[in-house]
């Protein structure tokens, strides 16, 4: 039998991606990949065309989110499969979250006008159209403006952690995030954890919290780094997943889909589970 690979950490324009939802199909399609999974940023609106797309492109399509946490000093972002993207309270908490972003990207730009850079609120809602404001967007207008040559750029100089200009983002803790997409019916996975190299006990308070699973491929991770969340995964008994994180050629100016895949048992494994705690 032919080996399946899929993709299951992608960006479209709903969230911070540059792709449409069809533009991710027709890639995955050139790319044979047998299943994909958009797991946009605190959003599930992509849902309304991926279902039938993926009927007609012949691709699975495995339902995701990408929820943002905070614990301590670490970002820890949830990544959500399987789960039911119009679940009331799910899209209830989705909505407050879009609102909150909106509010932040209001107060970043207001912040960098009184210092005479050129960026409106207005200007934020026109390059992100489909979906949910992130500080791309900002930082695509900063370029465009010619404040920033590249996206590192702007953030550096303008809307990164250290800058006058940045408003921290509304997060939930990660175990809120975790039941979020538990109570939507699916499975929760720490997304890119770099951060358990420095500190391994965050993924025990995260697995107390009911973490099904950990990303053991992506885009950002060198060879050690891959291996090292391999084995973790293995000795915790977790389940994996993993993709490019694509967000069009907005990240690294590249592409990425593609060149990051995993075999479909890391899905047929998440299937294993979810059949497991149905019956």
């Amino acid at each position: 039998m032919k080996n399946r690979f899929a993709d299951l950490h992608i960006h479209t324009r709903y969230s911070d991606g540059t792709y449409r939802v069809p533009e991710v199909f027709r890639i995955a399609k050139k790319f044979s990949l047998s299943a994909v999974s958009i797991t946009d940023h605190d959003s599930t609106d992509s849902y309304k065309e991926a279902l039938e797309l993926s009927r007609n492109f012949g691709i699975e399509i495995i339902t995701g989110v990408e929820l943002s946490s905070e614990y301590k000093e670490y970002d820890i972002h949830i990544l959500g499969y399987f789960l039911d993207p119009f679940n009331e309270k799910l899209i209830k908490y989705l909505e407050e979250f879009r609102q909150a972003r909106a509010d932040r990207a209001r107060k970043m730009t207001e912040l960098l006008q009184a210092d005479g850079i050129n960026v409106s609120y207005e200007d934020v809602l026109r390059v992100s159209p489909d979906g949910t404001i992130a500080r791309p967007h900002i930082a695509q207008l900063l370029i465009e403006k010619g404040y920033a040559y590249s996206m590192q750029d702007a953030f550096v100089k303008y809307i990164g952690g250290d800058s006058k200009y940045y408003v921290k983002k509304f997060k939930i803790s990660p175990p809120d995030a975790i039941n979020l997409v538990h109570e939507s019916g699916g499975l929760a996975f720490a997304a890119h954890p770099g951060y358990l190299r420095d500190e391994v006990g965050v993924l025990d308070i995260l697995v107390q919290n009911g973490l099904d699973g950990i990303e053991t491929v992506h885009s950002s991770y060198d060879e050690k780094t891959s291996v090292f969340l391999d084995k973790l995964a293995e000795e915790k008994g977790l389940l994996r997943s993993g993709g490019s994180d694509c967000h069009g050629r907005r990240k690294m100016g590249k592409r990425l889909m593609g060149d990051y895949n995993v075999p479909y048992s890391y899905i047929e494994a998440m299937k294993e589970k979810l059949s497991g705690a149905v019956k």
